[in-house]
């Protein structure tokens, strides 16, 4: 037990402004960060009167269908800094009744239900905010020719420990290893060890693709949509990691001395690094020790850690330290211009979903493109200060 108390007592604490909610965290974020909310007006959301409210009503209504699996008095979020489910039932059936399409009742619905409180970590309320989409692949279920690129199920020793099962305020964090001789948990295999075959006997192999480096952004990504030799499509989704620290291949690749251009730390500007250096593909990636496992998915689409299908455009990954899933974020970004260079500012209301491995902070979320070619030039180049408010429901505000 000391190693579990250790981590607890490691985990960081979040400050809170009076008049907000409670709220906890969940898994230790970069520089024991902090959250501090304050309540303030409708107008001070910087572009809230223009957006389309009616098209975030879906991705919300989803949501509420995993709200209603939990009993009245069940926290949302690890430790409850959603508040309760009993306090999202009326918005939620409110929600349910809205005409689709109608963006002036959907408006009016998120402000006689909810109230916007400005997100601030440690260092103010200025953050990170990316993107992110579904990586298509081209794959076979048997290996040979060009595709030679396996993409693993999860292995059979792959534990996951959920450590507020042990420790009362470990916020939900949870560890990823396998059970060495001894009968203990240890760590889990990393990349290159996995890729050098430490787990060929177990036959893990899902399909082969075609290209690395697609195979690479569907485990950054999370899912991916595979089509087949056959023509069928095959949707994946996460189903386990090895619980290795993260490193995007960005920094990598500048930790070498590359990538010295502006915009080449990129998604385009890295494949395009891996295209002029094929042979070096292994050395550069095996530095990110962290390997997703994946399962084939029933729903087309991308699904999210909620276990709800992914909306584009309006699901977003976040830190659930911080937020609970199912939490109206209303953000303000800088988001590429479409099959052009530079940004434009980007302010829209988007459902908290889902998660991510670098994904950590108060103020660091994670937009969902979808899974198209604009997706991925969208969610490829996107990367930035941005700031948002979370809509907590008026039974929660205290």
């Amino acid at each position: 037990m000391r190693p579990l108390l250790l981590l607890a007592a490691l985990l960081p604490r979040v400050a809170v402004a009076d008049e907000c909610p409670p709220i906890a965290d969940q898994q230790a974020p970069p520089s024991h960060d902090q959250l501090k909310l304050t309540k303030v007006t409708w107008t001070q959301l910087p572009g809230w009167a223009a957006d389309k409210h009616a098209e975030a009503v879906p991705a919300f209504l989803i949501s509420c269908a995993r709200l209603a699996e939990l009993k009245d008095d069940d926290p949302v979020g690890h430790d409850g800094h959603g508040g309760k489910a009993k306090q999202w039932r009326r918005a939620c059936e409110r929600a349910s009744k809205l005409k689709a399409g109608d963006d002036k009742a959907a408006r009016e619905f998120f402000e006689a239900e909810f109230v916007p409180y400005e997100a601030a970590g440690k260092e103010g309320p200025i953050g990170k905010l990316t993107g992110y989409f579904v990586q298509e692949l081209n794959a076979s279920r048997k290996k040979g020719g060009k595709y030679q690129y396996p993409i693993l199920a999860r292995p059979r020793d792959l534990v996951m420990v959920d450590l507020s099962k042990f420790v009362r305020d470990a916020h939900g964090r949870r560890i990823w290893g396998r059970f060495d001789a001894n009968g203990e948990v240890g760590p889990f295999f990393t990349r290159a060890e996995i890729r050098k075959g430490a787990l060929a006997s177990q036959k893990l192999e899902l399909m082969y693709a075609d290209d690395p480096v697609d195979v690479l952004f569907a485990q950054i990504e999370g899912s991916a949509k595979a089509i087949l030799d056959d023509g069928k499509t095959v949707w994946l989704e996460f189903d386990g990691k090895n619980g290795r620290a993260y490193k995007g291949v960005g920094a990598l690749l500048k930790d070498k001395g590359q990538l010295q251009a502006p915009g080449s730390g990129t998604m385009p500007g890295i494949r395009k690094w891996f295209a002029d250096n094929p042979k070096r593909f292994d050395e550069i990636v095996d530095g990110n020790a962290s390997y997703v496992f994946f399962k084939e998915s029933k729903q087309p689409g991308a699904v999210g850690s909620q276990k709800v299908v992914l909306t584009p455009r309006r699901s977003m990954a976040i830190d659930r330290a911080f937020i609970a899933h199912s939490t109206p974020i209303w953000v303000d970004a800088m988001a590429p211009n479409p099959g052009k260079p530079g940004t434009s500012a980007w302010q829209h209301l988007l459902i908290a979903q889902d998660t991510g491995g670098g994904i950590l902070g108060a103020v660091r979320g994670d937009i969902y493109w979808g899974d198209d070619a604009v997706a991925e030039d969208l969610g490829g180049r996107m990367g930035g200060k941005g700031r948002y408010w979370l809509l907590l429901p008026k039974g929660v505000a205290k």
